[in-house]
């Protein structure tokens, strides 16, 4: 792969900034330390109702998410919706790395922490810098209560990362930060934590008229989804649910929901989708354009789970997962949503070298959702990763719960959504930076590479911040190669190159079983 230019970028912030909250040291280039917030379990809960924070048509319209940021001479700006990243490789993947020339990198991260689902959690952004400078920039930060934003300089060390807690002015309000750098090649990845578990996942490098989402529920715990205005004009969105019945929920307070520029609302769910098992979420903006995550705060047999979701801004036919293990007495279940009126047919198989595994044949009527557990079906894989791949014969949505067996170590649950993208490089970012967990004891457990073609592939995985290579492989066609946690353990960002398209995927610990914490990464084009 080509690396980012050398251009360098000279910065003088100024000091009427909010300090950054900075958890340990970028360049320590060791493994992870103690620290961080442990993780607990709390006994079984049920759904509470929380009174919905609607938004208000006629609220005054506070300060956009506008931000301008001398640096130097250059000057990056807000004033505008900010400029979606380079289009993904696949329309269901809302999040990759801009490229280095970009002349503003923007993203965007919520993961409504501190109410409801993320009830005595607290969120931190990992951000990751793939050039070979410093790059300065700004968060602009938003609670759901006042979208006038609190204004925090930021500095990411040259191919390193630093981790940042937004300010958000109290324990028990949601917020959205908009980050805004002079550049590209800088990503976030959000980590919440709590007394549920924790979870992570990419913050979104677009906006978009349309966010899906499959695999939450609100038979048990609690199911929350956050809508984020970050540009400059209304959005208008209406929320619609698919159901495993057929039933499609379309809550009249879910219609015509009415944000102004700047705006984070958080609704609790269950207020109106009661008693799912498995729902698919669907947002559409009727006029102007915003950001969506779901945050599940599950309640499964063997305890809880804390499952943060970014939504897919599109349909596929194609998903993956790089690397799915179903361990004894736990469960693996994938839930296929289809928002199209005609029924489709989805083909699930899996990658496994020197394993031969009759693909599973899923049914999926028009405006429903559908599952399929792999870890009860007779003949599929009990204990050894593999990858799994759902091709449609239409376009769908598919995400995977993942729940640990009785007795396994918190969290117990977690809920992934698949990747529609091959890349042949891939960021990896673990849940802190070197020395620093943000999670006691959070690392890269193990790191998963499968090749979906035909012909074999050539991979090297290397620390993004120099240094020796951690492994040169060859992935068989078809197959998947998993580096254990004595190769790619720790927290270092990792780069995964290879000579022809792959996905990837980390599983992260402190969990109960593998997949209930994990990473698509981030596909960088080239």
């Amino acid at each position: 792969m080509s690396g980012p230019d050398d251009e360098t970028f000279a910065s003088d912030p100024g000091d009427d900034r909010v300090p950054m909250a900075v958890v340990g040291e970028p360049s320590d280039p060791s493994g992870d330390g103690p620290g961080g917030p442990a993780t607990g379990t709390t006994g079984p809960r049920v759904a509470r109702r929380r009174p919905s924070q609607r938004p208000v048509a006629g609220r005054t319209a506070a300060l956009i998410a506008v931000v301008v940021v001398l640096v130097g001479v250059g000057l990056v700006s807000l004033a505008a919706p900010p400029p979606s990243a380079p289009s993904a490789p696949s329309a269901g993947d809302g999040a990759v790395v801009a490229p280095v020339d970009a002349q503003v990198g923007s993203f965007f991260c919520t993961t409504g922490s501190g109410i409801d689902a993320g009830a005595g959690a607290l969120t931190t952004v990992v951000l990751t810098n793939t050039t070979r400078t410093p790059v300065h920039g700004v968060a602009a930060t938003v609670g759901q209560l006042s979208a006038t934003p609190v204004l925090t300089d930021v500095v990411v060390p040259a191919r390193g990362s630093v981790a940042m807690t937004p300010p958000t002015g109290s324990t028990t309000t949601a917020a959205a930060t908009t980050f805004s750098f002079p550049r590209g090649g800088i990503t976030g990845t959000a980590v919440i934590a709590g007394p549920q578990g924790w979870s992570t996942a990419p913050c979104t490098s677009q906006v978009a008229g349309q966010w899906d989402f499959a695999g939450g529920a609100t038979a048990t715990g609690l199911l929350d989804l956050s809508l984020y205005n970050p540009t400059a004009a209304a959005s208008v969105v209406d929320v619609t649910f698919l159901t495993a019945s057929g039933t499609v929920l379309e809550p009249q307070a879910y219609q015509g929901l009415a944000l102004v520029p700047g705006q984070l609302v958080v609704e609790a769910l269950g207020a109106y989708v009661q008693n799912q098992a498995v729902v698919a979420t669907l947002v559409q903006a009727t006029s102007g354009a915003l950001v969506a995550t779901e945050l599940d705060d599950m309640v499964v047999p063997s305890g809880s789970g804390l499952a943060l979701l970014s939504g897919s801004p599109g349909p596929g036919t194609t998903w993956r997962f790089a690397q799915t293990t179903a361990v004894n007495g736990g469960s693996v279940t994938l839930a296929v949503a289809n928002p199209g009126s005609a029924p489709v047919t989805a083909a699930i198989s899996v990658g496994l070298p020197g394993a031969s595994v009759e693909p599973h044949q899923l049914s999926v009527p028009g405006n429903s959702v559908a599952t399929f557990t792999p870890s009860a079906t007779a003949g599929w894989p009990l204990g050894s990763p593999y990858s799994l791949t759902v091709s449609a014969s239409g376009p769908v949505i598919v995400g995977r719960t993942v729940v640990a067996p009785t007795g396994a170590a918190a969290p117990q649950g977690g809920i992934a959504t698949g990747t529609t993208s091959l890349a042949r490089y891939w960021l990896v970012v673990g849940p802190g930076v070197p020395g620093s967990p943000v999670v006691a004891g959070g690392a890269i457990r193990t790191l998963a590479v499968a090749d979906p073609g035909p012909t074999p592939v050539a991979v090297t995985v290397s620390p993004l911040g120099g240094g020796a290579q951690v492994v040169t492989m060859r992935v068989p066609a078809g197959g998947v190669i998993v580096l254990g946690q004595n190769q790619v353990g720790g927290l270092r960002p990792l780069m995964v190159s290879a000579s022809g398209p792959v996905t990837v995927e980390a599983d992260e610990t402190p969990t109960g079983a593998p997949g209930i914490v994990s990473f698509a990464g981030f596909p960088i084009s080239g």
